[in-house]
């Protein structure tokens, strides 16, 4: 399933000389977050796949670049930003004060290593502490943004800070936790990642991304965990995580994975570790229609091939076809793409 394809209005002819829809051998694919199956990394570990890891110096230049460049902060803006270092009172006044403040040392000052220092004391407040916005989780105050924030310095090394992907994943996991949608979809694409990818401490868990998915699509109405889950409902277990233009029979095993020209095989390997969800039609149409209906062009998109192919417990329907992929093209020409905006 392939995101960046557009939509067809003319019908093609099959190789079989019939009629065929364009739609017929198109779908969407989300990428899965870590690595692929030809990543070069895999080659030294035993052949599984390994995501590589930061030097610490990929943000080297652009904080260079940051640092020549004049302050664009105005006067309103320069008040607003001492009035919350000031509140923040190093790290005892409230989360929002100290967030804001990291997030400012980190965004226009480029000292990164402070940002993480308050990201942690804002992720981590003794069960006491009155801030605003302070959520509990495991017996201690949270403020969800800053777990995340920190996260992804984690996951990234950022400006030579402290790179561990388990501790990435941990606060990931608190600032779920917490309630924050982003992090419950970032902690899914964790889960997804080839297993063993992203080193010890990060576990393979597909149900749970699922879980997670669905519930980020569901409470925070995030479009891009609405499709990710759908694909996977649609995906099976007979193709590779990669797979493109997944027909439902091909899904199904019913019959073989077609080879088309410049496309590597689909079919997945004897020694591929990942597992699959079983199949859902019906669930995965719920889940586009909830992203359609959000603005979601591939959601759109996807539910125009499914009516277009049929599947389990999916009719075929050239009206239902016709009026998603004309949702399609108008979400095209508004917003310039097929692209998945989300967190």
């Amino acid at each position: 399933m392939g995101a960046s394809q557009s939509t067809a209005s003319t019908p093609s002819v099959s190789s079989e000389g019939g009629p065929e829809h364009l739609l017929d051998s198109k779908v969407i694919k989300t990428p899965i977050f870590g690595v692929t199956d030809n990543d070069e990394s895999s080659n030294n570990n035993g052949g599984r796949p390994q995501a590589p890891t930061p030097t610490g110096h990929e943000y080297d230049l652009m904080d260079q670049i940051v640092s020549d460049l004049p302050s664009v902060i105005d006067d309103e803006s320069k008040k607003q930003v001492e009035e919350y270092i000031s509140s923040c009172a190093n790290g005892e006044g409230p989360m929002v004060s100290c967030f804001s403040t990291a997030e400012y040392l980190s965004l226009f000052l480029r000292k990164h290593g402070d940002a993480a220092e308050l990201y942690h004391n804002t992720c981590f407040r003794p069960a006491k502490d009155k801030s605003p916005n302070g959520v509990e989780v495991d017996g201690t105050k949270a403020y969800p943004p800053s777990c995340f924030n920190l996260a992804q310095m984690r996951m990234t090394g950022k400006g030579r800070t402290k790179f561990d992907r388990s501790e990435a994943y941990q606060l990931f996991d608190r600032a779920c936790r917490g309630g924050h949608g982003g992090a419950c979809y970032l902690q899914a694409k964790m889960l997804l990642s080839y297993p063993g990818s992203l080193g010890e401490g990060v576990p393979y868990d597909v149900p749970k991304a699922a879980e997670l998915l669905k519930h980020v699509c569901e409470v925070n109405e995030d479009s891009v965990s609405c499709f990710t889950l759908a694909t996977m409902l649609l995906r099976g277990d007979k193709v590779n995580s990669e797979a493109d233009n997944v027909s439902p029979k091909e899904a199904r095993g019913e019959t073989a994975l077609k080879m088309r020209a410049n496309e590597r095989s689909r079919e997945k390997s004897s020694n591929d570790e990942r597992s699959a969800l079983k199949r859902e039609p019906k669930f995965a149409e719920k889940l586009l229609q909830q992203g359609c209906s959000r603005g979601h062009a591939p959601s759109c998109y996807n539910l125009a091939v499914m009516y277009t192919q049929g599947d389990d417990g999916i009719e075929k329907s050239d009206a239902k076809a016709k009026e998603y992929q004309n949702k399609t093209e108008e979400l095209v020409k508004r917003f310039g793409g097929l692209g998945s905006a989300g967190f």
